[in-house]
């Protein structure tokens, strides 16, 4: 009864954006198919119901006779055969599906479920299923957004540690209390990829990044970069050019 129930609850679920999925303990990634089948077919019954409907209600807002209508009449003898339909509900008709589709709030509905759902076929056949893509959308979106706001806010935060900003220096290893490195770069901003095992190219010579840290100093907050002489022939993986300050003496 349970493994039925919790397939049953899949269903729905797996519109969910998939990286939702892990957090429920249910098999919404065997039930993706299911899922997206039904969103098929709810997408063609709404569709073509709507269609209809929009139909009759196009003929009943319309003026004018429609061509089925005149040969209908003339059949039965109560028009000439010279009588003639008007011109405009007969192109009506012939855009009736485009206008459903594109101008109605149902129809883009259906037309949004069908176009999706095969999508999701498609992806569940390959073996890489998903959720409803506009709710991926609109939740990568979101996060997107809510990063990006908290980014904005920890680098605010940061710079009102940091103070003022100033030029790099460089010290020896030594004045960080470093052994093995033979200088170190004293930055007042964080340095866009300088990361760890990031070779540092100057007109000097070539340097590997150590793993960089803060350090509190009376102009404010420093992030500190050790750097060491590159002897060694090695793939370079990662690089940033750059020209190394004055070595400096003083403790400041």
């Amino acid at each position: 009864m349970r493994p039925a129930l919790d397939r049953l609850l899949a269903i729905p679920c797996a519109l969910l954006p998939k990286r939702y999925w892990q957090s429920f303990d249910l098999p919404m990634a065997n039930m993706a198919t299911v899922s997206a089948f039904l969103a098929l077919f709810l997408g063609f019954g709404l569709g073509i119901r709507g269609y209809f409907a929009y139909l009759e209600r196009s003929r009943i807002e319309s003026k004018g006779v429609s061509i089925l209508e005149v040969s209908e009449a003339q059949l039965q003898g109560k028009l000439p055969e010279s009588a003639e339909s008007a011109a405009i509900p007969g192109a009506l008709a012939m855009m009736a599906p485009i206008a459903f589709v594109l101008f109605t709030p149902l129809g883009l509905f259906s037309s949004y479920l069908v176009i999706s759902s095969i999508a999701r076929l498609a992806a569940a056949y390959t073996g890489e299923p998903f959720g409803d893509p506009m709710l991926s959308g609109v939740d990568a979106l979101a996060r997107r957004t809510f990063t990006k706001r908290q980014r904005r806010k920890t680098a605010v935060a940061r710079e009102k540690l940091e103070k003022i900003d100033e030029p790099d220096r460089r010290y020896a290893g030594e004045w960080a209390g470093l052994s093995g490195v033979d200088f170190v770069i004293v930055s007042a901003r964080r340095k866009a990829g300088w990361t760890k095992g990031t070779w540092v190219i100057t007109d000097d010579a070539w340097f590997v990044l150590g793993e960089p840290f803060d350090r509190p100093m009376p102009n404010g907050l420093r992030t500190i970069y050790p750097l060491s002489a590159q002897n060694t022939l090695e793939p370079v993986r990662k690089s940033v050019q750059y020209r190394l300050p004055p070595l400096r003496k003083d403790q400041r």
